[in-house]
């Protein structure tokens, strides 16, 4: 496993590659990949990410103590 100077040597190559715009957005196309990769072998629920997303808000509201449906 490498340590923590290969790590840093290896961060450091990537960002003068790529570019600092562009390491963010390798990432998150990455996680894509690896989510669709996942749902399409079967590891994970293709609707777990709409449960996340659907729930996310609701908890939000309660630590804020309003509802966010309620009219008045």
């Amino acid at each position: 496993m490498p340590g923590h100077w290969e790590l840093i040597l290896l961060a450091v190559v990537v960002v003068l590659l790529f570019g600092s715009k562009q390491v963010p957005q390798i990432g998150r196309s990455l996680g894509r990949g690896m989510r669709e990769f996942k749902q399409t072998v079967g590891l994970v629920d293709p609707r777990e990410d709409v449960r996340r997303a659907m729930e996310a808000p609701e908890d939000e509201a309660r630590a804020g103590g309003a509802d966010p449906r309620d009219p008045s």
